[in-house]
């Protein structure tokens, strides 16, 4: 598992009160409501210095999804 995707996953983890995350789930799948979605976003916006729009965030239906998407914007900062 490269960094950024350990770092997604023990933020997801915390939120989420779990030790792992299947990549595989759907973030609704995770028990996480609208707000919780959002907080989640927005911690990950943080950690990562990045920010994501409404398109993208719209894109983002599984754990996978999201990593990829965190690993595309943090190659693209750079």
């Amino acid at each position: 598992m490269n960094e950024i995707r350990a770092k997604a996953e023990t933020v997801l983890a915390k939120k989420l009160r779990v030790k792992t995350v299947d990549p595989t789930k759907e973030l609704r799948e995770l028990g996480l409501d609208s707000l919780d979605v959002v907080e989640m976003l927005l911690a990950l916006e943080n950690e990562f210095h990045i920010q994501f729009n409404n398109d993208e965030l719209k894109s983002l239906k599984k754990v996978q999804d999201l990593y990829a998407a965190l690993e595309a914007k943090v190659a693209h900062n750079k």
